[in-house]
């Protein structure tokens, strides 16, 4: 449901506001692993902003739900990052084995990659002397980044992008609702899904056997179980750090409302920020096809972490 559109132009926008021309200076990306528990070897790659030293300032990207090569979204060649961030991108497990891949993705799994991976990085490669890390997460890895932010202690700040805080289950609840009252055959309707009777029957399937074996909405039963109950908004009520959250509120992906119910929470928080951004769905797109999200990376953004 939560796609990796998103992402492929996270990713090049980011490249064009951090990673822009600056004279005299140039990037690289080093490509680097680390073995877990059980032996497996997870990949990242590395984008400094120097191909001489690394800089103490890190961008950590999480992406959402696809299956791709994270190689797939990003430019080899970026040069000087304005800004002095190293990017951090991380590689899937098993995303070039689809037998793999489907028997082991789910949320536990990707937060537990994903926060060996960055302390592995802030450790051992930068040696705990960053002076920032700042998580940029979206759509799946938006729903994830709350709790990764908690459990890192040197994250500093965090963007999250067409993400919110409803559990998935409370977020396919409102988008059903959203089709029944449209009147329009979506994502659910052709999924077989006309009312909250039949989502909730589909639940109660899924809960009662989540293997990885069937699959519904593109993942398997394993992974929608692994989210359907999941709340992020329970690590954010800890987080003191500050936090932006940016969604399209055309997005039929996630409910703009999964957004909105956490600026009602936090609206005492100073920490926090939140910007629903009418016109827009989930890749930041308007209803002509252009696409505006490098007009929310200079309007929204960067105002904010100029901050």
């Amino acid at each position: 449901m939560k796609r990796l559109a998103l992402f492929g132009l996270l990713i090049s926008i980011v490249l064009m506001v951090i990673f822009c021309s600056t004279g005299n200076v140039s990037s690289t990306m080093e490509k680097g692993d680390i073995s877990n528990s059980r032996g497996e070897h997870l990949e990242y790659y590395l984008g400094k902003k120097s191909d001489k030293e690394l800089s103490n300032k890190l961008l950590v990207m999480i992406q959402g739900s696809g299956r791709e090569s994270i190689r797939e979204s990003f430019g080899m060649g970026a040069e000087g990052a304005t800004l002095g961030y190293d990017v951090l991108y991380m590689e899937k497990y098993a995303f070039d084995n689809e037998e793999m891949y489907n028997k082991t993705n789910c949320r536990e799994r990707r937060i537990g990659d994903i926060e060996l991976v960055i302390n592995h990085v802030i450790n051992n490669v930068y040696d705990n002397n960053l002076k920032e890390v700042l998580i940029l997460a979206n759509s799946e890895g938006g729903s994830i980044a709350p709790e990764i932010a908690y459990d890192i202690e040197g994250v500093t700040h965090m963007i999250i992008m067409g993400a919110g805080g409803y559990s998935q289950a409370k977020e396919f609840e409102t988008l059903v609702n959203k089709e029944i009252n449209d009147d329009q055959e979506r994502t659910f309707g052709k999924a077989g899904i006309k009312d909250l009777q039949e989502l909730n029957a589909k639940f109660r399937e899924i809960t009662s056997n989540p293997t990885y074996d069937k699959f519904w909405l593109g993942h398997t039963y394993k992974y929608w179980n692994s989210f359907l109950n999941y709340k992020p908004d329970i690590y954010l009520d800890k987080l003191d750090i500050p936090v932006l959250y940016i969604i399209g509120k055309e997005d039929n992906s996630v409910p703009y409302q999964s957004v909105e119910s956490l600026a009602n929470k936090f609206s005492d928080r100073n920490n926090f920020a939140f910007k629903i951004i009418s016109g827009l769905d989930h890749s930041f797109t308007d209803k002509s096809g252009k696409n505006k999200l490098k007009e929310v990376m200079e309007r929204v953004i960067l105002p904010w972490l100029k901050k």
